[in-house]
């Protein structure tokens, strides 16, 4: 009987003992039960160093384009110079204005326009069709959608088929779509 106590506590310190070196060489070595020994950076500081690096490549970018459009700037500047001390001293303000260089407004921006006016008749659109729909079925549909793009919806449709709707979605999911970012 003495012999299985003192195997039995032989077995479980040696369980104890295997188990706490598991442990420990698993969080200090990337993989150790496919014999990876290389050692372990933590994916939170992984992420912190990537995040460091882009940071600091959309800082040098930002910096290069500033420079770049600052010296353009100059050039213009020193072209529009030149260009007003070849003219006659008589000339007027009129002429001098169009030798300024316009500000005009960046294509993204007209694209984004463009692209909202769409979405908004999209969305009115959707409304119409969602709001002749059952209930139970559209808050089905439109709880596939981003929560931003459902608020869109629901914040456009009658108040009582909008409430209808939230009343068949998960609580969880009505605070969540509801909420203000």
């Amino acid at each position: 009987m003495k012999d299985k106590i003192v195997y039995g506590l032989i077995f479980s310190l040696l369980f104890a003992i295997v188990s706490a070196g598991m442990i420990y060489f698993n969080s200090k070595y990337k993989n150790i039960f496919a014999f990876d020994f290389s050692p372990r950076v933590d994916e939170l500081q992984q992420k912190k160093e990537l995040a460091k690096a882009d940071s600091l490549k959309v800082d040098s970018l930002k910096a290069d384009s500033l420079k770049t459009i600052s010296d353009s700037l100059k050039t213009k500047e020193t072209e529009i110079e030149k260009n007003d001390n070849l003219k006659p001293q008589n000339q007027t303000a009129q002429n001098n204005i169009s030798t300024e260089v316009p500000f005009r407004i960046p294509a993204s921006e007209n694209t984004k326009a463009k692209k909202d006016s769409i979405y908004n008749e999209w969305v009115k659109q959707t409304v119409k069709i969602y709001e002749s729909m059952d209930s139970k079925k559209a808050a089905k549909v439109i709880s596939n959608y981003s929560d931003n793009i459902a608020r869109d919806i629901l914040l456009k449709m009658k108040k009582k088929k909008a409430a209808e709707i939230l009343a068949e979605l998960k609580p969880e999911v009505v605070t969540r779509i509801i909420s203000v970012n």
